[in-house]
């Protein structure tokens, strides 16, 4: 390799490379989003005006029955095809 080749190769590579990050840097700042409003939530003071909770049940309308699981006897012996009689 000549003297003038082992010199410009460095300095192409480092002039690509700092290229593609001033790019990247300049790209990046361009593309802020603007700040957001605050999210507020609203307080919990739509009770009545007496200040007390209201204790009211839910209507039976409402109501969701309770279903609890019963075990399944999901046995399949019957259709194993290895208990075959090969005689």
């Amino acid at each position: 390799m000549s003297r003038t080749l082992k010199l410009l190769l460095p300095i192409a590579v480092v002039l690509i490379v700092g290229v593609y990050l001033a790019g990247s840097f300049a790209g990046a700042s361009e593309n802020d989003p603007p700040p957001r409003e605050p999210v507020v939530l609203p307080s919990d003071t739509t009770s009545p005006s007496t200040g007390t909770p209201s204790t009211r049940s839910p209507s039976p309308s409402t109501r969701v029955p309770v279903v609890s699981p019963s075990p399944v006897d999901d046995d399949d012996d019957d259709d194993d095809d290895d208990d075959r009689d090969d005689d």
